[in-house]
């Protein structure tokens, strides 16, 4: 039977991993990934940045980006179109495609790519780490359960979404007077205010997508 898995995996070798690190507090939400070669994907990314030409910049100089383009931009989040190179160091793409997984979701933050994967079974899973592992990416297993149902609802939410929005609703968030702002939130969390806004923001979309469509 097919298992979802969430966890996060870390290493300079992967893909944008030197943009990453020269441009820090860059959250990335991969909206799409595809790939014509296996090693050199194309990804659709919305990014949430503060320093806008301090990324651009560091693409620029990354030798995993071949090219980039801006197609979009919401409330200053950009949706980024990012054709990579044969130079990544351990390329995520085709392991997981050669091992049938189906990744669901996959966002940066913190440091860390986190993502959400569905393998054909425990053994495809078990691969995929040691493959990670042989190649020394750092590797966080989060939650796994069997995939018996189709996703939705809750399970929509990545972790720090429904964080969020749990703590929102504990202080008072969504009270009529509100109990409690953002800055509140923000506090408790460790994270910024901008960083709240957005998990709120994109917490709600998910939620209505989930329960509208």
């Amino acid at each position: 039977m097919s298992v979802i898995a969430e966890y996060a995996v870390r290493s300079d070798e992967l893909a944008l991993g030197e943009a990453l690190g020269t441009a820090p507090g860059v959250e990335l939400d991969v909206e799409r990934s595809y790939a014509t070669e296996p090693t050199k994907p194309i990804l659709f990314v919305w990014a949430t940045v503060a320093d806008v030409a301090a990324f651009d910049a560091a693409l620029e100089s990354d030798p995993t980006v071949g090219e980039f383009e801006v197609l979009s931009e919401v409330d200053g989040d950009r949706l980024y179109r990012i054709v990579t190179t044969d130079r990544i160091g351990v390329a995520l793409y085709p392991a997981w495609v050669e091992l049938g997984a189906e990744r669901l979701e996959a966002r940066y933050a913190d440091g860390w790519w986190h993502a959400r994967t569905r393998f054909p079974d425990r053994e495809a899973l078990s691969a995929y780490r040691q493959y990670l592992e042989d190649n020394g990416v750092e590797f966080r297993l989060e939650r796994i359960y069997g995939s018996t149902q189709r996703e939705g609802g809750a399970r929509a939410l990545t972790e720090e979404q429904r964080e969020t929005l749990e703590l929102a609703h504990e202080l008072g968030f969504f009270d009529v007077p509100r109990s409690a702002t953002t800055t509140d939130l923000a506090a408790e969390l460790g994270v910024s205010n901008q960083a709240v806004s957005e998990r709120l923001r994109r917490g709600y979309a998910r939620l209505v997508k989930e329960t509208i469509e």
